[in-house]
């Protein structure tokens, strides 16, 4: 008896798992009455043809409660075949090849960098107070836009109609993409520097830099205001070139736009693609080999703007020894309004190193006592 009641029991469960199956499967299948909410978008429309672009955000007309305010993202959310690419550079890479042929006993020498001997004699920076330093600009920074949003680094807000358009730029690029794209790619920004630095005199026999900037999908606005920053800020007879290594990018923006974008500059800008992504520290590796023109090499983040009269203090020392590698104190751009603020920590002049904690999150702390008594005047370099 306990058998049949079991097996009854178990049947019973089936049966009514396989009906719920059923109308589970029922509900979800199209209607022949037309009221299924993708019809109204399919009528009339070849189910193999991809809907176009009608706005910034691929969406069809109809849908305005995710339409944004203003048409973005443009190009940038566009994706492009990386796969063909490749291809076609492997290629011409193989044609190359053939053609020339490598001799790989020089291929392996010209992996060791060789320090050419200092010829010149570097004077040390020197601190003359009430005397505006030679490097120091003669006028103040012009305006990007006279007025203009995001102008000596003020916090530009927009308003809760942007909100959905924020939020999808944020969701791809990490940042307002849509309050950058409205702020001067040449805009002024505010000097956080401390007031004696503006009174320092360097030798002007400064060596030449080749700036390089690693950059992977990286939003257009942010991407170019970095390169604008360095061609604004930076004493030209020093600024040897600038390297841009797109780290196997498939943003359409960075493709053809940006190869036609920096033909302005008539080769002082250079861009070279990786044929697969490498990672930062690769990527910069990279740069390195590509940068041939300057003495000194400067990397730079992809989403950064130089401060006025950043070059000569950082390459001074180098300057001084070319074993010296030197690193700036970093101000902090708010990603939301794109105001740009002195960073947290440090000691109470807001001079700080960096260092890990255990849990391999990068710190500011404080100078120790011992660094700060060898400096005879406050914003001098540290170790």
């Amino acid at each position: 008896m306990r058998l049949k009641i079991g097996f009854i029991l178990r049947s019973l469960l089936v049966v009514g798992s396989f009906l719920g199956l059923v109308v589970l499967w029922s509900s979800l299948s199209p209607r022949p009455d037309g009221q299924n909410p993708l019809n109204g978008m399919r009528e009339g429309r070849d189910l193999n043809v991809p809907i176009p672009n009608r706005g910034g955000n691929g969406l069809a007309p109809g849908g305005d409660r995710f339409k944004p305010v203003v048409p973005w993202p443009h190009v940038e959310g566009v994706e492009v075949d990386l796969e063909s690419i490749r291809r076609k550079n492997k290629a011409k890479n193989e044609q190359e090849h053939q053609a020339g042929g490598i001799n790989q006993q020089n291929a392996l020498q010209r992996q060791y960098l060789t320090f050419k001997p200092q010829t010149l004699t570097y004077h040390d920076p020197v601190l003359r107070p009430g005397i505006i330093g030679n490097f120091e600009p003669k006028e103040p920074e012009p305006h990007g836009v006279l007025g203009g949003p995001g102008e000596e680094a003020k916090p530009y807000v927009l308003g809760p109609d942007y909100k959905e358009s924020i939020h999808a730029s944020i969701k791809e690029f990490g940042f307002n993409m849509v309050a950058s794209d409205m702020i001067s790619l040449d805009r002024s920004i505010n000097d956080l520097r401390q007031e004696e630095c503006k009174y320092w005199h360097y030798d002007e026999n400064l060596l030449t830099s080749s700036v390089v900037i690693v950059f992977h999908n990286e939003g257009w606005s942010t991407l170019m205001r970095t390169v604008h920053s360095v061609i604004k800020r930076t004493p030209r007879k020093y600024l040897a070139e600038i390297v841009l290594i797109d780290d196997f990018s498939n943003k359409a923006h960075l493709k053809e736009r940006l190869d036609e974008y920096i033909k302005q500059w008539n080769g002082l800008v250079k861009v070279f693609r990786n044929e697969r992504r490498e990672g930062l520290i690769q990527a910069r590796s990279i740069g390195a080999h590509k940068a041939k023109l300057g003495q000194v090499l400067i990397y730079l983040d992809a989403h950064c703007e130089v401060a006025v009269n950043w070059y000569a203090p950082l390459v001074a020392p180098i300057s001084k020894d070319r074993t010296t590698c030197t690193v700036p104190l970093i101000d902090y751009i708010d990603g939301n309004d794109y105001s740009i603020e002195p960073q947290q920590g440090g000691d109470e002049d807001g001079f700080a190193r960096g260092a890990w904690d255990w849990s391999l999150l990068w710190k500011r702390i404080p100078l120790s006592h011992k660094e700060k008594a060898k400096r005879k005047h406050k914003t001098e370099p540290y170790r």
